[in-house]
């Protein structure tokens, strides 16, 4: 028995670097959706403040982010504009970042086409724009001074998801998901300044410097990372690319976890056998 306790200590670690591989593959394929108990206050209120937006009201999203920062707050893009259909709210999507763009077709690829939104009629993607400041400054008096067509060439007033918006006091809500300091400026130029409420999503490692906002209430809430995706799914019960990422650390934290508790109860046993 000792001999095969032994054989064990010394197995070929590519063995383990396998079955490690299959863990991770699996929640990656098709999301677990292990239980997910703590559910930070700022995704909660970043969640509330979408939630709370009537039915039919127009909301902005500003996504801009290229494919460095994509597996972190991508799926925060996807699972906020699939509860914003579901909540019937019309979406405008802008962006001041050209490696968006890409990013941005894929999103309107997937999510209306599986929610039954119509493009124009329930959301609508305006062309990449190279200054922020002054984009976000005009549209406070005028949306259609800068935004007059949209992706496709359409003109932007004709359209039924533009009914009705003319200008800050027409939005009720701006959701800005940006690996930038882009979210800053909406806050300074756009929150602040016209009273518009501020929700972002960032990467893990930017997530702390959005605390001074959080506190003063100049940001409504914040989704964080990974983990602020995964959590944010939670909240709205659509499981996606966050909760598998999450799932996939878990896991591989859990099967670290027992190999080492394995380990050392044979090594225990075989010390007293």
């Amino acid at each position: 028995m000792k001999e095969n306790l032994l054989k064990f200590l010394k197995i070929d670690r590519r063995w383990i670097f396998l079955a490690l591989a299959v863990v991770l593959f699996i929640p990656i394929i098709k999301p677990i959706g292990l239980p997910n108990k703590t559910i930070s206050r700022d995704v909660q209120n970043a969640f509330d403040a979408l939630d709370k937006v009537p039915a039919g009201s127009f909301v902005l999203f500003s996504l801009d982010y290229d494919p460095s920062t994509r597996p972190e707050l991508h799926p925060q893009a996807e699972a906020a504009l699939r509860y914003a259909f579901k909540k019937n709210l019309r979406v405008g999507i802008v962006t001041y970042i050209a490696g968006s763009t890409g990013l941005i077709q894929q999103l309107i690829e997937k999510v209306p086409g599986e929610t039954g939104k119509v493009n124009g009629t329930d959301y609508v993607v305006y062309p990449y724009m190279a200054n922020a400041v002054a984009v976000m400054t005009q549209m406070a008096s005028d949306f259609y001074g800068i935004y007059d067509k949209d992706i496709d060439g359409r003109d932007a007033r004709s359209l039924p998801v533009m009914k009705g918006v003319r200008n800050y006091k027409d939005i009720p809500l701006i959701l800005s998901i940006t690996g930038t300091n882009i979210l800053d400026f909406w806050v300074a130029y756009v929150g602040d300044k016209y009273n518009v409420p501020v929700i972002g999503g960032v990467t893990a490692i930017s997530q702390p410097g959005y605390g001074p906002y959080l506190q003063t209430r100049q940001l409504k809430g914040l989704i964080g990372g990974m983990k602020g995706a995964a959590e944010f799914e939670s909240l709205v019960k659509e499981p996606g690319k966050g909760t598998s990422g999450i799932d996939a650390l878990n896991l591989a934290h859990i099967m670290v976890l027992l190999l080492i508790l394995t380990s050392n109860i044979i090594l225990l046993v075989v010390r007293y056998l």
